[in-house]
């Protein structure tokens, strides 16, 4: 007698605007929620990402115009997801926010949601077109609180997240437990970090000491998340990443 093999999907879930003046912010909320997902057995989390978008006058933000995407492997149902999803940002998103909620399958149209994502961080978009583009490409959107506007940058983050060629990785297996310096073959070892890699592309040898300076955040290259390290010019045997710099705010 055979079994049946439970089949498991990924999807991308973006959101947005889940802050307000004075609370936490959309970064730590959707890392909390990330961590509900391999708790809770939702399923899977595979990381969190940080996209950037356009500043402009005509777009309420709380300091930076960031929007969040992270990527889960589940046995769940679109359905049993968007559920259990708009029920958390409900009860977790600051009062007053706007929070938006994409949720994007393989089924989805990934060329026309990254130009959606792309084209957030050069102009002012509006709700409506987020609604169609959701609608064209097969894309779950939810818009919660008043103005709704949130959609907006889930729906983009979910492109650009799906992309692979956009923004850093804020969250990701073992890179928050990462503290002063380690090895590359450390690194490899304890964390879901797909590459660590100097100026030429080529990767670090096992036996290199990289500065962590207390946390590395990857960037999302070619689908995979990718370290780029440089010589320290202090110390020859040292790599320092790209990215990151001695007493910048960590917080994503």
């Amino acid at each position: 007698m055979t079994q049946e093999k439970t089949v498991r999907e990924q999807f991308i879930i973006g959101i947005d605007d889940t802050d307000a003046e004075g609370a936490p912010g959309t970064g730590a909320l959707v890392r909390l929620l990330a961590a509900q997902v391999d708790a809770g057995g939702w399923g899977t989390s595979l990381g969190v990402t940080r996209h950037e978008l356009l500043r402009s006058y005509k777009i309420k933000d709380t300091g930076h115009n960031y929007c969040y995407a992270f990527e889960i492997e589940t046995d769940r149902s679109v359905l049993d997801l968007e559920d259990d999803l708009v029920e958390y940002l409900r009860k977790a998103a600051a009062k007053g926010s706007d929070p938006g909620l994409a949720i994007m399958s393989r089924h989805a149209d990934l060329p026309h949601v990254l130009a959606f994502g792309r084209r957030c961080q050069s102009e002012v978009m509006r709700l409506d077109w987020a609604l169609t583009f959701s609608n064209e490409a097969n894309v779950a959107l939810r818009a919660l609180g008043r103005e709704r506007n949130g959609a907006i940058g889930a729906l983009a983050a979910a492109g650009l997240r799906a992309g692979g060629n956009d923004g850093r990785f804020v969250d990701l297996r073992g890179i928050r437990d990462l503290d002063g310096q380690v090895t590359a073959g450390y690194m490899r070892e304890h964390t879901a970090i797909d590459l660590i890699i100097d100026e030429t592309g080529e990767p670090l040898d096992r036996d290199d000491h990289v500065e962590t300076f207390g946390w590395i955040r990857p960037r999302l290259e070619g689908g995979k998340s990718v370290v780029h390290c440089v010589r320290s010019p202090e110390n020859r045997r040292l790599w320092l990443p790209v990215d990151r710099q001695a007493g910048e705010d960590v917080d994503g």
